[in-house]
């Protein structure tokens, strides 16, 4: 097994969390792209179209559009298919918020590309206290 990877980077919402990530160097909208029931990525076209976020680790350049996105992020919590965390390199205020109001650690400014190293099915573990992500890649 290859040794883990560490990612230093900034904790902006507390907290730990791993799972598998899914990975995609673009943004995507909680509003019309993600199905809150089932948390599955329903934009057609998006790189990760057809993929469930729940207990995933989502690593994307950000969240856009709506002001709904804490609403769809509580949703798909409430049915137990949000992500476990988020690694954005770029900050979404509403992506933030919803992950406050859920309990979904978030974190930026990483000090590598995560898009270099995550990839798509590689185990994360996400440290917002810590300021750390930690990949350990996929066989």
């Amino acid at each position: 097994m290859a040794e883990p990877i560490e990612i230093r980077c900034r904790g902006l919402v507390k907290g730990r969390a791993e799972g598998e990530a899914l990975v995609a160097p673009t943004t995507l909208s909680f509003w019309g792209e993600v199905d809150p029931m089932s948390g599955r990525i329903i934009a057609r076209g998006h790189p990760l179209e057809g993929e469930c976020l729940g207990g995933k680790v989502l690593v994307i350049q950000s969240t856009k559009g709506s002001s709904a996105t804490p609403l769809v992020m509580g949703l798909a919590h409430q049915e137990g298919n949000a992500p476990r965390a988020l690694v954005n390199t770029d900050v979404d205020c509403l992506a933030a918020l919803g992950c406050v109001v859920n309990q979904i650690p978030m974190v930026t400014d990483m000090d590598r590309d995560p898009f270099e190293i995550i990839e798509t099915g590689d185990h994360v573990l996400v440290d917002a206290d810590e300021q750390k992500i930690v990949v350990t890649k996929k066989t």
